[in-house]
């Protein structure tokens, strides 16, 4: 990896870490925020998001 890279991952690292984001610690660019994941790894007591069901989508997004 490159040094800009690498600069670029840390300066995006600390910009989601410092938004509350959750990282998956074996994939970068995978990051999390108010899912299960999120919750567990914040030790919240519960997700902010559930799943959504799909009778819970207007027209419009199908």
């Amino acid at each position: 990896m490159s040094r800009r890279a690498a600069r670029n991952r840390h300066v995006l690292i600390a910009a989601l870490t410092g938004a509350g984001f959750t990282n998956y610690p074996s994939e970068w660019w995978h990051w999390s925020f108010g899912d299960r994941y999120w919750a567990v790894m914040q030790r919240e007591s519960h997700a902010i998001y559930g799943p959504v069901e799909e009778n819970m989508l207007d027209e419009g997004a199908r």
